[in-house]
């Protein structure tokens, strides 16, 4: 019998994905940042590890979320919106 590439326990047909090389339970094929459950269409494989499209290595140039352009915009409207005295 194959094991699961995340859990390392036996993998049966009925629940086995193949992707990555690999075998996965259906439940343990997910995003390894959100968690997010992923199939077969809408995985992204980083070092033979499954992502989200959103959560793809490749593609997140910002090194932590607090330096994403939403989030300065956001900090920057609240600092602005602060030095907005009532008199």
């Amino acid at each position: 019998m194959q094991s699961c590439a995340r859990c390392g326990f036996v993998v049966y047909p009925a629940e086995k994905i193949n992707c990555i090389d690999q075998n996965w339970h259906k439940a343990c094929f997910h995003c390894d940042v959100c968690k997010m459950v992923l199939t077969a269409n809408n995985f992204v494989s980083h070092k033979k590890r499954p992502y989200c499209s959103v959560h793809n290595p490749r593609n997140n140039t910002f090194t932590s979320v607090y330096e994403t352009p939403i989030n300065i915009k956001a900090k920057k409207q609240t600092m602005a919106s602060s030095e907005v005295r009532e008199t």
